[in-house]
């Protein structure tokens, strides 16, 4: 039986939140059918495309991500897009910090996430 999840309701909502309180411009993806990805972005004329995973267990290297959401990572990669469009994976783990992932082909890259995870390191 294959086992099912459903959307990280509450983590996309949350997502979105910071997208607006950095100044992006937003568009939320609804369909009635299963989409890859849960809302664009658009900022400083750079348009991505995101998709939010919430983890059970921390764990935020490239490494890690690449195996704990390569189901994920996979749909964003099938994407017919523009050479200018990026894809992105949003990951809030269980202590509901935020790591910001772009998606290349062949390997993903992690993006800093702004004023938040700067001072987190700050402090550690």
């Amino acid at each position: 039986m294959k086992k099912t999840r459903c959307k990280p309701m509450i983590a996309i909502l949350e997502a979105m939140h910071k997208a607006e309180a950095w100044g992006c411009r937003i568009l939320e993806a609804r369909s009635n059918r299963k989409l890859p990805v849960h809302f664009a972005i658009y900022d400083h004329g750079c348009t991505s495309i995101v998709r939010v995973r919430r983890l059970k267990y921390a764990g935020y290297r490239c490494e890690d991500i690449e195996r704990s959401c390569a189901t994920d990572i996979k749909e964003i990669r099938k994407m017919d897009l523009a050479e200018e469009i990026f894809r992105e994976l949003w990951v809030r783990g269980p202590d509901r910090t935020w790591n910001r992932y772009v998606v290349f082909p062949d390997c993903i890259e992690c993006l800093d996430f702004g004023i938040e995870q700067q001072s987190r390191a700050i402090m550690r």
